[in-house]
C-alpha cells in the first residue's frame, strides 16, 4: 500500500516524492553551473540596499576562506634589525588568514593592538585560566626588561610572587639571589638581567595568570607586538570583524548591477572603477581586459571593474612599496585599508564572476616606519556573482584616468567555473553548524527541541531550497521553503517575508511559481527565521505525539519512541497510523522507516551538542 495523497501533510509541508524530484533537478543544475575552486569557504551575507553584503558579525579570521596560492615574502636583514623582529613570512594554499597575517598589518585599520587578552576572552567567552604562556605569541618576544616596561606594576612585586620570572632568574643565575626583593629593585641593581629572554623557559608550564596584570595589558604595550601572528593571540582569530577596536565598515554606499561579464579578449577599457590607493580607482586597461560591465546610476553605468587576475597596478607605500615589483591586482578598497577586493575569475560562458581578497604587510614601530607592501598576499576567495546581480561598489571616486594597468599575461578564453557558486551562508552543512544546540531547550516530554529540529532538518532539504508550486485537497496552495519545507502560504512565513524590503515582490514570484534563486530565498527567509518557525512546529509535534498511545507499551509515547512518532507525524500528517509501513508515492521511505531515521539523527544531534 502507498500513500497517494495526504492533505494534512501537504498543509504542513509537501509530498516527499515531489521534493525528491526537485532535489534531483537542483543537483543536476548545480553541477552545470560554474564556480570558484572548491576550497572556497562560504561568506555569510546580509541583505543591504537590494544587494548582498558580508555579514561581518559572523566573519572571523579563522572562518575566512583559505588562501588559494602559495608564496612567500623575505624581508632584508637590515629591516629585521631595525624593527627588532623578522616580518618575513610564507604561506601555503589552504591556510586561513589568521596564520599568515600579523598584528602590525592592521595597526592602522582594525587597531587590534588596543585589545587585551581579557577583552578578547570576554568577547569569545573563553576561559583564560586554561591558557598557557606559550599560546601567547607576544610572550616569546619579551625579555625581562620589556615585560616590566609593559606592566610597570611588576616593579613593586617580589620575584618569588611571579613564578616565571623566578624560574627565569634561577635558571640563569648559578649563585644565590634574594627572591624576596622586588623585581624593580633587582633590575635597578643588575640591569643586565633585563636582557634575559622568556624563550629560555618552557612557557607551556605556566598559565596566563602566573604573571600579574598580563591579561589586562593592551597588546600594543608589549615590545615587538607587531610581529606576532593573529593566531598566536588566544581567541583573537575568533573575534568577529564587527567587534574589533576599530570595527570594519564599508567605505561609501554605491551599488551597481553586473550587466555583462567579459573575458580577456576585451581590449581598451578607458572608463573603469578599479585601480589602487596610489593610482586612484579609474585606471585604464589596454589589453586582456577581463572585466564586468556595470549598469545603474549615471556615475557607474557603462563602467568596467577590471579583473585583478589579469591586470596589475601600482601599490604599496614607503620602503616596502617596492615589494612584489611595486604591483598589486587592480581592484577596490570596499571595506577600508585592511585588505583589497579584486574581481578575480570572470566567465563569459557562465555569465559569472568571483571576487578575491588581497592582504598586505605593514611594518612600523615607535622608531621607524617602513610603510606597507602592495596588496599581494592572496588570493583569498570572497564572493561570487552572476550577471544582473546587484553588487556593492563602495565609494564612488574619480581620477587616475591617465594611468594604465599592466597585463599579467594570463588568459580567460573559454573559462568556466567547475561547481555551483558559493555566494552566501546557504549551504545546509554550514548552517547546521551555525545553529548551536542548547541542551536545556526541552519540551515538557523531556525531548530536546533543538536536537529534534536538527534531526528533522537533516532529513529534508537545504535552507535555500524552494520547491514547486503545489495545492492540497483543501485548495491550500504554496511552495515548500527551506530546510523543513515550510509552506509559503503559511501566514507566519508570509509575515516574515513581507516585512522586508522587496518581500512583497518576492512573495509574488513565489505565488506565480516563478524561478527563485537560493540567494533570494535566504535573503527573504533567513536560516535563523526558519529555525524560529521550525522550533514552534517541533513543539507542536511533540505536544500531539505525547498525547497518543504507543501500541507497543499501551502507554503514552516517551523517549526514543516519542521522537519516532513525531517524525512519523511530520512525514505523513498527524492522522497517520503508528508504525505503518505505507510509503509515499516515491517509495523511498515508509512511515516507520522515516521515524526510525529521525530518531537516529536525533541521537546523533544530542551527541554533537554534548548533551547526555
Amino acid at each position: 500500500m502507498k500513500i497517494l495523497n495526504h492533505p494534512s501533510h501537504l498543509a504542513f509541508r509537501v509530498s516527499l516524492s515531489i521534493l525528491i524530484f526537485c532535489a534531483i533537478i537542483l543537483i543536476s543544475q548545480s553541477q552545470s553551473i560554474s564556480s570558484p575552486p572548491s576550497t572556497q569557504n562560504q561568506i555569510p551575507t546580509i541583505a543591504w540596499q537590494n544587494t548582498r553584503m558580508p555579514d561581518w558579525n559572523q566573519i572571523t579570521f579563522s572562518k575566512m576562506p583559505a588562501i588559494s596560492e602559495s608564496a612567500s615574502f623575505q624581508a632584508p636583514s637590515d629591516t629585521t634589525q631595525k624593527l627588532g623582529y623578522d616580518p618575513s613570512r610564507n604561506w601555503n594554499a589552504g591556510q586561513t588568514p589568521d596564520s599568515f597575517t600579523m598584528l602590525g598589518d592592521f595597526q592602522d585599520s582594525f587597531e587590534l593592538q588596543k585589545f587585551s587578552l581579557n577583552d578578547i576572552s570576554q568577547i569569545v567567552n573563553s576561559n583564560l585560566n586554561k591558557v598557557t604562556l606559550d599560546s601567547f605569541g607576544i610572550m616569546k618576544k619579551q625579555n625581562l626588561s620589556s615585560l616590566v616596561q609593559a606592566i610597570p606594576d611588576l616593579k613593586t612585586i617580589t620575584i618569588a610572587q611571579v613564578k616565571p620570572i623566578y624560574d627565569l632568574l634561577a635558571q640563569d643565575l648559578s649563585s644565590y639571589f634574594n627572591a624576596n626583593q622586588t623585581i624593580g629593585n633587582l633590575l635597578q641593581q643588575s640591569p643586565h638581567l633585563g636582557k634575559l629572554n622568556f624563550t629560555q623557559l618552557d612557557l607551556s608550564a605556566y598559565n596566563i595568570d602566573s604573571i600579574p596584570e598580563l591579561q589586562i595589558t593592551p597588546l600594543g604595550t608589549f615590545d615587538k607586538w607587531q610581529g606576532v601572528y593573529i593566531d598566536e593571540i588566544p581567541g583573537l582569530n575568533n573575534v568577529s570583524f564587527s567587534q574589533f577596536p576599530n570595527p570594519i565598515n564599508s567605505v561609501g554606499a554605491e551599488v551597481g548591477i553586473i550587466d555583462i561579464a567579459f573575458g580577456t579578449d576585451e581590449q581598451l577599457r578607458n572608463r573603469t572603477i578599479s585601480g589602487s590607493e596610489q593610482e586612484g580607482f579609474a585606471v585604464q586597461c589596454s589589453k586582456d581586459c577581463a572585466h564586468i560591465e556595470l549598469s545603474g546610476s549615471d556615475t557607474v553605468s557603462g563602467k568596467a571593474w577590471v579583473s585583478g587576475k589579469y591586470q596589475l597596478v601600482k601599490g604599496g607605500s614607503g620602503i616596502l612599496g617596492s615589494v612584489n615589483g611595486g604591483k598589486e591586482p587592480t581592484g577596490r578598497n570596499l571595506f577600508g585599508s585592511a585588505f583589497k577586493v579584486a574581481v578575480w575569475d570572470v566567465s563569459e560562458v557562465d555569465g559569472m564572476m568571483s571576487q578575491a581578497l588581497f592582504f598586505r604587510a605593514c611594518m612600523r614601530n615607535s622608531f621607524i616606519d617602513l610603510g606597507c607592501t602592495p596588496y599581494f598576499i592572496g588570493p583569498v576567495p570572497f564572493m561570487t556573482y552572476r550577471e544582473k546581480d546587484p553588487i556593492f561598489l563602495g565609494l564612488n571616486t574619480v581620477g587616475a584616468e591617465n594611468s594604465t594597468s599592466t597585463p599579467t599575461g594570463l588568459k580567460s578564453n573559454g573559462f568556466t567555473f567547475n561547481q555551483a557558486p558559493i555566494v552566501s551562508s546557504s549551504s545546509v552543512s554550514n548552517l547546521l553548524q551555525a545553529v548551536k544546540g542548547n541542551c536545556s531547550k526541552q519540551h515538557s516530554s523531556g525531548a530536546n527541541t533543538d536536537a529534534l529540529s536538527t534531526a528533522l532538518s537533516g532529513t529534508e532539504s537545504n535552507y535555500n531550497s524552494v520547491g514547486n508550486y503545489l495545492c492540497d485537497s483543501e485548495s491550500n496552495c504554496g511552495r515548500p521553503l527551506g530546510a523543513m519545507q515550510l509552506m509559503s502560504e503559511r501566514p507566519d512565513v508570509r509575515r516574515i517575508i513581507a516585512s522586508k524590503s522587496g518581500g512583497t515582490e518576492f512573495l509574488g514570484k513565489l505565488d506565480k511559481g516563478e524561478k527563485v534563486t537560493g540567494e533570494e530565498m535566504t535573503q527573504y527567509f533567513s536560516p535563523s527565521e526558519q529555525q524560529t518557525l521550525i522550533a514552534s512546529d517541533v513543539n507542536e509535534l511533540l505536544d500531539k505525539s505525547e498525547k497518543q498511545i504507543d501500541p507497543t507499551t499501551g502507554k503514552a509515547f516517551t523517549g526514543e519512541r516519542l521522537v519516532e512518532r513525531a517524525g512519523q507525524m511530520y512525514f505523513a500528517g498527524t492522522g497517520i497510523p503508528v508504525d505503518t509501513t505505507v510509503s509515499d508515492v516515491s517509495e523511498e521511505s515508509s512511515v516507520r522507516e522515516y521515524g526510525n531515521n529521525v530518531a537516529s539523527q536525533y541521537s546523533k544531534s544530542l551527541q554533537t551538542m554534548g548533551c547526555t
